[in-house]
């Protein structure tokens, strides 16, 4: 019996090794930009798209005077400690950035999607919202706004592949930073999973409307939302460099962060049967 406490000891550091090494789960360096993004205004500050993406906004003027990012309330303004959130990318600008890891084009990954971008894109709902405003009671009427910004991966910062068909930053999904409790209808104060896609199955279903913000929350499943890339479109086994970029007809978006997914874990006897230790606990339970 210790033996195979041993060998899921060892699994178990094994499966855990990659959030060991300290990866960041976003993107972590801004590589390059455009001169006229100077940070002199609001959203033109291309360093506001580093780290997790935006999870409260300061509600100038109005009560509350915060707010959770949502899926039909989007990052805007400036975050609680006065810092600047997203930046805004018109015809001619861009922004690349660069994780400190590869971010791989994993099988294992949810809807085969291994990158997301994130932006503050936002579902039409029935009138003004808040954090007051319940979200059971909050219709999404159909539509949305997004503001379609075009977006390139590389490896080393030098080759290309540019997604020109779609999918786009600053589309859907929305960004929803917590996850709201339906029973006791309110906020929580537990972040959504910011490398978990969203279905894209269910695009069209969220666009359509006709259902309560809290019944798209739940469809969203945990999730924190964002745009989708499958690099195996890319024909890259992995990447490193992201960028986005505003070209004609494609501009005047927002970008706000961008994240790995996370693989969906392989569960423990799974493992062992793969890396063929199944086979070394049985041996060892029929010896005893």
């Amino acid at each position: 019996m210790k033996a195979v406490t041993q060998i899921l000891m060892c699994m178990a550091v094994v499966m855990l090794a990659a959030p060991a090494f300290g990866y960041s789960s976003f993107a972590t360096e801004l590589v390059d930009y455009s001169s006229s993004l100077t940070g002199s205004f609001l959203y033109n500050d291309p360093y506001a798209v580093l780290g997790k993406p935006s999870t409260n906004f300061k509600n100038s003027g109005f009560d509350p005077a915060t707010g959770r990012v949502k899926l039909v309330e989007p990052a805007w303004n400036v975050g609680l400690n006065d810092e600047k959130l997203i930046t805004t990318l018109n015809t001619g600008e861009y922004v690349t950035v660069k994780f400190d890891h590869q971010v791989e084009d994993d099988p294992l990954n949810p809807y085969g999607i291994d990158l997301l971008v994130f932006g503050n894109p936002f579902y039409v709902g029935s009138g003004f919202v808040s954090d007051l405003s319940n979200m059971e009671d909050y219709m999404l009427v159909g539509g949305a706004w997004f503001e379609q910004l075009v977006v390139s991966v590389s490896q080393d910062g030098e080759e290309w592949y540019t997604y020109d068909s779609g999918p786009y930053c600053d589309s859907a999904f929305p960004t929803q930073a917590y996850l709201w409790d339906s029973e006791n209808e309110q906020w929580t104060d537990t972040e959504s999973d910011f490398t978990k896609p969203v279905d894209p199955d269910l695009a069209d279903t969220l666009l359509a409307g006709g259902m309560s913000a809290a019944d798209a929350i739940a469809l969203y499943d945990g999730s924190g939302g964002g745009t989708g890339f499958d690099l195996a479109e890319s024909g890259y086994d992995w990447i490193q460099y992201v960028r986005v970029e505003g070209i004609e007809g494609f501009s005047g978006g927002e970008v706000d962060a961008f994240a790995d997914v996370a693989p969906v874990p392989v569960p423990a006897a799974v493992w062992l049967l793969g890396s063929g230790l199944l086979g070394v606990v049985g041996l060892r339970r029929r010896r005893k």
